[in-house]
């Protein structure tokens, strides 16, 4: 910043100050995002969306595969990120396999089957604060 002498972690915690000035317009076209993928996504008969259940701040889409389909998760990965978007794990999936769950103590009630199912056929793709109109689209294109 001009004018000022600032050490690395001041200059850090002055940029990240400046950098949440911009949260509440970044959050609201995600939403605007989100409502549109919503509208044009809720009914695919590829995958099922995530639905709004509150104030979501639309970090992206999870997308899971319906059952039944001739359609692996790893082709509809590899056709996704031929068209040019970057695909992520379900942050959730099935937890239970993570390997830090040998440090706990825990028990598991039932099989756990739709955790699986959705560590299994299960995928993020992001959003964006800009509007994403063509990549939602395209998206819709999978049915």
């Amino acid at each position: 910043l001009p004018g000022y002498n600032l050490r690395p972690l001041e200059m850090s915690g002055a940029i990240g100050l400046e950098q949440l000035k911009k949260l509440p317009s970044l959050i609201k076209g995600r939403r605007k995002n989100g409502k549109y993928a919503q509208e044009k996504l809720i009914n695919n008969t590829c995958f099922m969306i995530q639905k709004e259940i509150g104030h979501s701040s639309w970090f992206g889409f999870s997308l899971v595969l319906r059952r039944n389909l001739n359609l692996s998760r790893s082709n509809f990965i590899n056709q996704l990120t031929k068209l040019g978007f970057e695909c992520r794990p379900i942050v959730g999936g099935n937890f239970t396999k993570n390997e830090v769950m040998k440090y706990f103590n825990y028990s598991i009630h039932g099989d756990l089957k739709n955790a699986k199912y959705i560590d299994c056929n299960g995928l993020f793709v992001g959003n964006h604060h800009y509007p994403i109109e063509e990549a939602i689209d395209v998206l819709g294109t999978f049915s």
